[in-house]
């Protein structure tokens, strides 16, 4: 097992040398083409064959995502339709590390036809690839991580990398806000917790529980109960909050004897609860809930004047996927 760790950690030593190798040796071009990218008016197409066809995908994902719409297309694809998607003003990145496989050249007549800029990524200065292209951005390789030299592995994690950089740098000069990227990514934990208000997840309407200040033990325990939150607002005429009731407060007075029938809402109520206001995001009530010396698990949500909105529980909090 040792001697496998050794070669594990060798074919990593080796990619990595070959990423600072690049890094230190980073084609100037890369600035043209994000200008060339960021400048446009159309969208980006990132093809390759093989290996650099699946960098490829990856790389247009992770453009689009950050807010450069791209689109992955298959060089064999093209060849039978699919450069339709293509249009005057688009930009193309071109992705081989020998810049001549057939397939992808094949399309270069295409794209220049079409009026699509073309960006191409290759190892090769003197491949049919890089002497076509608008911009060339070189991609040397030290050395590939396969022992045989054949398989691509050093050469497909720069050329990810690289895309992944033009991205960010895209991604900065756009300003792309975490407003953006929770937009793009609504099903996803990140984007919920970029997007989700306490309002979209709080009890309210006909499943709020609130009763007022003169409410008897009986009437408070109902509305807990059927309310199905563990809790209840209590609230003045005018409906704002003036205290908050939890099975958990019941419970405590019932311990210490203290419970008599009698009692009403406004003698078993906590008159200053920890309360959150309406339009914050639902991740940072969760953290909040989560996080104090005494974390709670029920809470009011008040308007900017005190009116009870609603009551968020961390049951519903983690339901929603925060």
């Amino acid at each position: 097992m040792g001697n496998t760790l050794d070669k594990v950690k060798k074919a990593l030593d080796t990619e990595i040398e070959a990423i600072l190798h690049f890094r230190e040796n980073l084609d100037p071009n890369v600035e043209k083409a994000v200008e060339l990218i960021f400048q446009s008016k159309g969208k980006v197409v990132v093809t390759g064959v093989g290996k650099s066809g699946d960098v490829g995908k990856k790389i247009a994902s992770t453009l689009s995502s950050t807010g450069t719409p791209s689109y992955f297309l298959h060089p064999s694809d093209a060849a039978h339709g699919d450069a339709g998607i293509l249009a005057h003003g688009d930009v193309v990145i071109a992705i081989g590390k020998s810049g001549e496989s057939e397939e992808l050249l094949n399309l270069l007549p295409t794209i220049k036809s079409i009026g699509a800029k073309l960006v191409g990524l290759t190892a090769n200065p003197q491949s049919r690839l890089a002497l076509d292209c608008d911009i060339v951005i070189l991609t040397p390789v030290l050395k590939e991580a396969c022992p045989l030299e054949l398989a691509p592995t050093s050469s497909t994690t720069i050329a990810l990398m690289l895309g992944d950089a033009i991205a960010m740098a895209l991604m900065e000069l756009r300003n792309f806000q975490k407003e953006d990227f929770a937009l793009y990514h609504p099903a996803g934990r990140l984007g919920k917790r970029l997007s989700l208000k306490v309002d979209d997840v709080m009890r309210k309407g006909d499943k709020l529980a609130k009763v007022s200040s003169d409410a008897s033990l009986e009437e408070v325990l109902s509305e807990i109960t059927t309310k199905l939150v563990g809790a209840t607002g209590v609230v003045d005429p005018s409906g704002k909050l003036i205290g908050f009731v939890t099975d958990y407060d019941i419970r405590k007075l019932l311990n210490d004897r203290k419970l008599e029938k009698s009692i009403k809402a406004k003698e078993l109520m906590n008159s200053k609860p920890t309360v959150f206001e309406s339009g914050i995001m639902a991740y940072d009530v969760l953290q909040s809930m989560e996080r104090r010396e005494k974390p709670i698990s029920v809470a009011p949500i008040v308007s900017k004047d005190g009116i009870l909105l609603g009551i968020i529980s961390i049951h519903d909090l983690l339901q929603k996927g925060l």
